[in-house]
């Protein structure tokens, strides 16, 4: 199974703020993978990078195969939230991930309560 985010070199500046420097990274497909660090140390403005949101300064992002910035503008076939989470309060769990999955037309609405259930979660909360 190819990678599904490899991070080459990756830099990002604001003005003279060096945010990110030299980073690189690569994170198997399949795999659950998490990015831990203090507050104010890059976790987002890296994620933004891998996103598309934010160009880098220096080096590069592939995403499933496709540069971003060059063979896509924005990371295909990805779906993430970043700073806070939008989810409509008044449904549940279930409910949100299933108008997710509407969003894009894409997978499998019917296999919403079997990965809630692989990842801990109750389907009927």
């Amino acid at each position: 199974m190819p990678d599904a985010v490899e991070i080459c070199a990756l830099s990002k500046s604001f003005g003279k703020e060096r945010v990110l420097s030299d980073i690189s990274a690569v994170f198997e497909s399949g795999m659950i993978h998490g990015i831990v660090g203090r507050n104010g140390s890059g976790k987002t403005v890296l994620m933004k990078c891998v996103l598309g949101f934010l160009r880098p300064t220096g080096g590069h992002v592939v995403v499933l195969g496709r540069r971003i910035g060059r063979d896509a503008e924005f990371a295909p076939d990805t779906g993430m939230m970043i700073d806070t989470p939008g989810f409509i309060a008044t449904e549940s769990g279930r409910s949100n991930l299933r108008w997710l999955l509407g969003l894009r037309g894409a997978g499998d609405r019917g296999r919403v309560d079997e990965v809630m259930r692989a990842v801990g979660l109750d389907p009927a909360s």
